[in-house]
């Protein structure tokens, strides 16, 4: 691992160390310091930002990825740039290699990483998007060992301009198709032959055609045979032939029939000759260990042993006699069945080791150290302030004495801690205290990686309970923010787990639940036609008043949908008031002769709120969802989320052209055009979408002021004394700000009307 520091500065990322580069880009391990995480750093080469072409091939990568979400294809977290010359996008980092560090063992480990690229190369071609450049380095491993593809830099979209030249090759030449070689126009098949290249290597350790030339390998791929395989991997032939015949039409069709071919290989026993040998040298091992331990008694005949005292020494007790040796040896079959992948993952972790260090520690310090972190976690000081808190000293332990058996105890203690405490926020939704504990374990996390890199698996295996339960209390509280339609709380709460465990698949799968949620401004229609717009929780970056989505009617609810329902229950008509002093006496009005011209789709009025209750009741009944009126607080949320504007013209309100000015004081300063209730879209929609929720008619709301003691004795048929309407309407004037009104019970006037909230939670 070079010490050198990177010469690129990018705001906001702590650059670590290079990690790859390729023709036109360098990528770093860097640290995001608004998230704290860790993230891969793809930065374009600054001496090539002048090539307009490659600009914008970077640029298109980019925007490309960003529109993939899918578990075997490497996500994207950022696009940025840097005064222009320094162009950058950052990704989940995925340390544990790629697919030409894969060894093939046996079909069933081979077959399982195959249908994992396929299934990421059917996603991308779904969505109009050929790699054009599949081959080993960019095929990626996360942490639990599932394939996901990168370096989508040469992909063609159908939907993307083509910024390569005409004639122009592009793709690596071992896993170049035909097509490719020529630069014809190329499809998902390009693609197969890749994959097929890919695995004619991993069965064989060559490449299908290794030329001395890149035009030599370019020639062989659109003339040469195709290689057979060795006998023993036959069984894969007819794969190699679907795959990397000459012609597209003669290959796998999609990846989808590739991938069906896949899962119908026959498993093979490949291992047998692995075991055999396997045999051979467990038996050269044992009787080399006789001879040594013979070897090894005989001199301890002749001289006395030796005691060493090293604290930082293992002491092996258990001895084994030769007798017992042979006996072994004899017990080995000679040629057993055995699970080759098992035994391939055994000599994987026999490989990995803790990197060698030197311990410049004294015994003293040690001790000292130890206790000084026990002390801080039980102060929880884990790790704050920053000149005493337990990781600091558990790291300088861990970085002298990596396999400590006590400092990793209490590493993983510290990291379990916070995991609690994360845990318990989440439950008590408080999500701004459950972000920093994130944060909290994030710096955890990297700042262990960042001292010794393997002692990452340690702290994520004992750590594992607490985890889970934190994934766990995150996905419950998902999901009630989904039932809510509140997709940025949903959202705030799956970057909880991203932060803490980078590259985590649930994060797709959660992100691609919550794209199916019911969006802001969606209309639903019920049976009977009544149209209700979706509102959520916050339109944009405009929060509102409430936590939870619902659905509210277009409009208030017309003359004509309240007349079906006051036919179907021959509702009994109102007196109907009116404002206007010529119409206080004697009133014969109703929602059918209101005093003015009615029009089938303008909203009624002449209403009380019991008929509107009724209806919303009726309503409900017959298609089946939840109606009613909405509450104060909700009719609050929508005004705010759409604005509330008083400006004549934008909303039925009181103007010049008012039939009696005297009758209202501080008219708008202009005509709106419409003298009595317009019609529901003579005005333009709101933000959310909504028809005359700032004027036309004001709206009755749930609820109800109840009788007093006195008034209860009187009038024992009553429920309440009076209830509420919100809103302006076509008497609205300059000083109607639209906030809440009484009116006295079973009252219906000429100006109020309603709208129903179609209540989504009882839906879910």
């Amino acid at each position: 691992m070079s010490s050198q520091k990177p010469k690129i500065v990018i705001p906001g990322y702590r650059i670590i160390r290079k990690v790859g580069e390729g023709g036109m880009s360098v990528v770093y391990l860097a640290f995001q310091e608004s998230l704290k995480r860790e993230v891969a750093l793809k930065v374009m080469r600054p001496v090539i930002t002048e090539e307009e072409s490659v600009v914008k091939r970077f640029e298109q990568e980019a925007e490309i990825i960003a529109q993939l979400y899918h578990p075997n294809i490497v996500s994207i977290y950022e696009v940025g740039h840097v005064d222009e010359t320094l162009l950058f996008y950052s990704m989940p980092y995925l340390q544990h290699g790629d697919l030409t560090t894969f060894q093939y063992h046996d079909d069933a480990g081979l077959k399982n990483m195959l249908i994992g690229i396929c299934n990421g190369l059917e996603h991308a071609h779904n969505q109009g998007v050929i790699h054009r450049d599949i081959k080993p380095e960019n095929i990626l491993f996360d942490q639990f060992g599932n394939v996901q593809i990168a370096d989508f830099g040469i992909a063609l979209s159908t939907g993307q301009q083509r910024f390569t030249k005409d004639r122009k090759i592009v793709g690596s030449v071992h896993y170049m198709s035909p097509e490719q070689a020529e630069s014809k126009h190329i499809d998902a098949r390009s693609d197969v032959y890749s994959l097929g290249a890919i695995l004619y290597e991993l069965l064989t350790g060559e490449p299908v055609f290794d030329r001395d030339s890149d035009l030599s390998i370019m020639m062989a791929h659109l003339s040469d045979p195709v290689p057979a395989l060795p006998a023993e991997k036959a069984h894969w032939q007819g794969i190699i032939d679907g795959c990397l015949a000459k012609s597209p039409d003669g290959r796998f069709q999609d990846i989808k029939t590739l991938r069906a071919a896949i899962k119908a290989v026959h498993q093979q026993k490949t291992g047998h000759r692995l075991i055999q040998w396997s045999t051979l040298a467990v038996v050269l091992a044992l009787v080399a260990l006789v001879t040594f331990l013979q070897f090894a008694d005989d001199a301890a005949k002749e001289k006395p042993p030796e005691v060493v005292n090293n604290e930082n020494s293992v002491e092996t007790t258990d001895s084994i006699g030769a007798e017992t040796v042979l006996n072994v040896a004899e017990s080995v079959p000679a040629e057993p069945e055995a699970d080759a992948e098992q035994l391939a993952a055994n000599q994987s972790t026999e490989q990995k080791t803790i990197s060698p260090v030197v311990n410049t520690l004294s015994a003293d310090e040690e001790a000292k150290l130890l206790k000084a972190a026990q002390r801080n976690i039980e102060r929880k000081q884990l790790t704050t302030p920053e000149s005493n808190n337990a990781l600091d000293d558990l790291l300088k332990l861990l970085r002298n004495i990596p396999q400590h058996p006590e400092g990793l105890k209490l590493l993983s203690e510290v990291m379990a801690g916070y995991y609690e405490l994360l845990y318990q926020a989440v439950l008590k939704n408080d999500l701004k205290q459950a972000e920093s504990f994130a944060d909290a374990v994030a710096e955890v996390r990297h700042r262990t990686i960042l001292t010794n890199e393997d002692l990452l698996l340690s702290l994520e295996t004992n750590t594992e309970m607490q985890r889970s339960l934190m994934i766990g209390a995150v996905v419950e509280k998902v999901q009630a923010a989904r039932n809510n339609l509140n997709q940025a709380k949903a959202k705030s709460y799956i970057s909880l787990i991203d932060r803490v465990i980078p590259g985590q698949e649930l994060v797709d799968e959660l992100l691609n639940n919550i794209d199916s949620m019911l969006r802001s401004g969606q209309v639903l229609t019920d049976k009977l036609g009544i149209k209700s717009v979706v509102v959520t929780p916050q339109l944009g970056h405009k929060k509102g008043l409430l936590n939870y989505g619902l659905a509210v009617t277009q409009s208030e609810i017309t003359w004509q949908q309240y007349d079906r329902f006051a036919s179907a229950t021959q509702r009994d008509l109102n007196r109907c008031k009116s404002s206007l002093k010529v119409n206080l006496i004697f009133s014969q009005r109703n929602y059918l002769k209101p005093g003015f011209k009615i029009f089938n789709d303008m909203p009624v009025v002449c209403v009380s709120w019991q008929d509107a209750k009724a209806y919303a009741a009726w309503l409900s009944q017959q298609t089946g969802h939840t109606y009613r009126l909405p509450s104060a607080r909700e009719w609050r949320h929508l005004v705010r989320l759409a604005g509330n504007n008083s400006q004549c013209g934008d909303a039925n309100l009181a103007g010049q052209e008012f039939p009696d000015k005297d009758e209202v004081e501080g008219l708008y300063g202009c005509n709106d055009g419409v003298t009595h209730v317009a019609r529901r879209s003579q005005f333009s929609k709101n933000a959310l979408g909504l028809y005359g929720l700032n004027g036309n008619v004001s709206e009755w709301i749930s609820g109800c002021e109840r009788l007093g003691k006195f008034k209860a004795i009187l009038k024992p048929d009553d429920l309440c004394d009076s209830n509420s309407v919100m809103g302006r309407s076509w008497l609205s004037s300059l000083g109607d700000d639209g906030g809440m009104k009484k009116i006295d019970f079973d009252e219906s006037w000429t100006h109020i009307g309603f709208r129903l909230v179609r209540d989504l939670r009882k839906e879910q």
